[in-house]
């Protein structure tokens, strides 16, 4: 699992969100954030709605992959009521079986792995339908990555912030 670890915050002005900085722990969401590498996001504090794509900070403990307190940073790959699965015959991941054009994916876990609700290894699984509250979240290094994939879907209430551009 990939651990984030709060720099500092400021207080957003003028009625914007108040966002925080974050360095990465891990490499799970390499190559568009390296381990060691200075985030900002943006706080949401109860108030998101889920959206595909996003980078998304969430707490370890309230996300139901169990370990006690830290924080996590994944990508959505799917929201409440998606079904999401992989792989599609050229190897994609599909939600509502469209495939992905996932350009962030550099290293992906190898297709030929058996899927195993344990472990993370393999490209395959599914389908999913993700619940109403919940997202469906993986890191962009999927060869290095604990994820929804062997973990299971996340509560949206778990996260509390997005990574800003």
């Amino acid at each position: 699992m990939v651990v984030v670890v709060l720099v500092g915050g400021c207080g957003g002005t003028n009625g914007a969100a108040p966002t925080e900085q974050f360095t990465q722990g891990g490499v799970s969401m390499e190559p568009a954030v390296k381990s060691g590498q200075v985030i900002t996001v943006r706080r949401v504090d109860g108030a998101y709605s889920g959206r595909r794509g996003d980078v998304v900070v969430f707490h370890r403990d309230q996300s139901g992959w169990g370990g006690e307190g830290g924080t996590l940073l994944k990508r959505v790959i799917a929201v409440g009521g998606e079904t999401v699965a992989c792989c599609d015959v050229a190897g994609k991941v599909t939600v509502d079986g469209v495939a992905l054009d996932e350009t962030y994916v550099v290293e992906n876990a190898p297709i030929d792995v058996a899927p195993n609700p344990q472990s993370c290894a393999s490209r395959r699984f599914g389908p999913v339908t993700v619940a109403k509250d919940a997202l469906f979240v993986m890191g962009d290094n999927r060869a290095r990555s604990n994820d929804s994939r062997c973990a299971g879907a996340i509560p949206v209430a778990a996260v509390f912030g997005v990574m800003t551009e």
